[in-house]
């Protein structure tokens, strides 16, 4: 399970994000079922049936956080559906 502010990742609008070994994002359904595969660098959660998700990018920290808080950056950004589909912005 993804790591969200030192516990595991919330539920929303049924699915929550999980993580493989390489670190690659995916989501899970709130039963543990893998809905989508782990396959992104980074993702958001659900929100408007719509995830926020990027194939590349980099983990950056959050200054003055002392290590603590991290923010993903990237130029590559685009959204999925619930089925794992890329969708068109609107």
């Amino acid at each position: 399970m993804f790591q969200y502010e030192n516990g595991n990742d919330y539920v929303s609008e049924g699915m929550y994000r999980i993580v493989d070994q390489r670190g690659r994002i995916g989501y899970a359904d709130e039963s543990g079922r893998a809905v989508i595969k782990p396959r992104f660098a980074f993702g958001f959660p659900f929100e408007n049936g719509k995830a926020k998700v990027t194939d590349k990018g980099e983990m950056k920290e959050v200054p003055g956080s002392d290590g603590e808080y991290h923010y993903w950056e990237s130029d590559e950004w685009y959204y999925i559906n619930k089925e794992g589909k890329r969708i068109k912005p609107e």
